[in-house]
């Protein structure tokens, strides 16, 4: 079916970036847009509407002066999510401030605290005040997900001194339970992706430690991060509620195997399943440390054979697979940009260094396996400091396009250090697979001019079809890039319950098949997964969709 949406039904969203190995039904079918015309690049825009729709947010790092504040400079995640379930997606932004400049914020009102929008059909009311979630925070990240699964999505927030669990109590507001939940996860913590790692059918939470700027480095040459010691990652698995009370975690990452070495700067993170065996892998970027691709394999003999009763263990396959980029990696995405059914890897890096991109390939050695294709795509990779990434199909053409958040760092001057956004149009499509072209001109971003970026989300804020992308950045507004022009038809599919490892598969009359599988990061709430099909005439009512966890259990609806 083109051109209506299957609606409802709430799931789990990350930023970064959410997965669970699961099998989940469609709800019912609404009516949505039909469009007429053949997709292309030339009519897509892309246009700051922020102001206009109500988003008025000015994140509040360096307000007066800026200081050598590292975690200041990092801060500026966002997320969407649906808070109240009614099919609208709300926002999420994470705020921060220099410590430097603590006292003057006390003196002019209080700290800067993080914000939530509520999206009234296209528009955004500030809900900030009264509703529990607006945190007074050095913050970093954000990850929404429905972790007690009462059907209300939560939020998971990473900060410079110790994380924070948002609960959400269904009226619109928010409990702050961190403690309570053992997820306080003390130290300066980035990146956080949700999935169901042990195969409990419960949301587990990954959390990626940076650096512990209580614990220099003595002599070295080497600059940030790595004059500090770094902080361990974390994983926290879902022990589900106890009789009357809330959920609880358990903390079993060194159990697991994540960072058997040493503790690195971890910054990104994704949960997908890699090696399409059915159960949820790790992909970690670290910040001038090689990257780690954690395997998620059965414990010798099941969970009753080893010492923590976890029954997986992640083996680190980062090398052998090809993805140990070594460089200052910062933000990740996973998605298939060659549309030849293997997850693909985008990395992006710091300063002058070439952004990683790996196509996921067959191997009679290893599994997974990736090819470094960085200098195949076509694109100019190197120059900016990337930082929130994006894949998604901006002109419904059905393949993958990217959005790349720039934005310098160390920061020394909020408008010098402000770089441009890029999004880069893929070529699939038009026949040249895993080929891109550099859009951005041609999208709008000469317009929007450069942004100090950091976190970034990608959604269908306006319900119209298309994905539209949220940007926070340092010391600035909150960007929102409404995306009008594409002509394409699309499929919107709602997964009912903790379903985002789900694979939606759109077999099409003319013999054609578009794989999608609901995003794993701190994006987006409630994982509505859009297979975009493109055409000029009338919607086809014979295609159908079958809908498929990674155990390869289907469901089929026809459209």
């Amino acid at each position: 079916m083109i051109g209506r949406g299957f609606r409802v039904a709430r799931a789990i969203s990350l930023v970064a970036i959410v997965s669970a190995a699961c099998t989940a039904a469609p709800s019912g079918p609404t009516p949505g847009p039909v469009r007429t015309g053949t997709p292309t690049s030339d009519v897509v825009r892309l246009t700051d509407v922020a102001g206009a729709v109500g988003l008025h947010f000015r994140q509040g790092a360096f307000r007066w002066n800026v200081s050598p504040d590292p975690a200041a400079m990092l801060g500026g995640g966002v997320c969407w999510i649906d808070y109240d379930s009614d099919g609208w997606l709300d926002l999420y932004a994470v705020n921060s401030y220099a410590r430097a400049e603590a006292g003057r914020w006390q003196d002019e009102g209080g700290l800067p605290r993080n914000a939530l929008f509520h999206n009234e059909h296209g528009t955004f009311v500030d809900v900030s005040a009264g509703s529990g979630a607006d945190l007074a925070v050095r913050g970093n990240g954000c990850v929404a997900a429905d972790f007690d699964l009462d059907g209300n999505t939560d939020l998971y927030v990473t900060t410079a001194d110790a994380g924070a669990l948002l609960w959400n109590e269904g009226d619109g507001t928010f409990t702050e339970g961190a403690a309570a939940a053992g997820v306080e996860a003390f130290g300066w913590h980035a990146g956080a992706a949700v999935g169901d790692v042990n195969g409990d059918g419960l949301p587990d939470l990954f959390v990626a430690g940076y650096a512990d700027l209580q614990n220099p480095v003595g002599a070295t040459s080497l600059g940030f991060p790595n004059t500090y010691f770094g902080v361990r990652d974390l994983l926290y698995l879902n022990r589900g509620a106890a009789q009357g009370g809330r959920v609880t975690f358990r903390e079993v990452g060194a159990d697991a195997g994540l960072e058997v070495v040493g503790f690195e700067y971890g910054l990104g993170a994704v949960f997908s399943d890699l090696d399409r065996d059915g159960d949820l892998d790790l992909y970690v970027a670290n910040d001038t440390k090689p990257n780690r691709l954690y395997d998620n394999v059965p414990w010798p003999g099941g969970a009753k054979a080893d010492p923590a009763r976890i029954g997986f263990r992640f083996e680190e396959l980062a090398a052998k697979a090809g993805v140990a980029d070594p460089n200052a990696g910062m933000g990740v995405a996973e998605g298939d940009f060659n549309d030849d059914g293997l997850p693909d890897l985008f990395v992006t890096n710091g300063r002058g260094q070439v952004h990683a991109a790996y196509l996921g390939q067959a191997s009679e050695v290893v599994n997974p396996s990736f090819a470094d294709v960085r200098g195949d795509l076509g694109l100019h990779l190197k120059g900016p400091v990337g930082w929130g990434v994006s894949w998604g199909d901006l002109d419904l053409d059905t393949d993958l396009d990217l959005v790349v958040v720039n934005g310098d760092v160390p920061v020394t001057d909020l408008g010098k250090d402000a770089q441009p956004v890029q999004v880069f149009g893929n070529l699939t499509a038009q026949g040249s697979a895993g080929r891109f072209e550099d859009l951005g001109d041609t999208w709008g971003m000469r317009e929007l001019g450069p942004l100090l970026g950091r976190g970034s989300a990608a959604a269908d804020f306006d319900n119209d079809g298309d994905l539209d992308v949220a940007i926070n950045t340092i010391g600035g507004r909150l960007v929102l890039l409404e995306n009008s022009g594409a002509l394409g038809n699309w499929l919107e599919v709602s997964l009912a319950g903790f379903a985002p490892g789900t694979r939606i598969t759109a077999a099409l009359p003319d013999g054609r098949e578009l794989v999608r599988r609901p995003s794993r990061g701190a994006a987006t709430s409630p994982r509505r997964a859009r297979a975009p099909i493109s055409g000029s005439g009338p919607p086809e009512r014979s295609a159908r969709s079958p809908f498929a966890g990674p155990t390869g259990r289907r469901r089929s609806s026809r459209m």
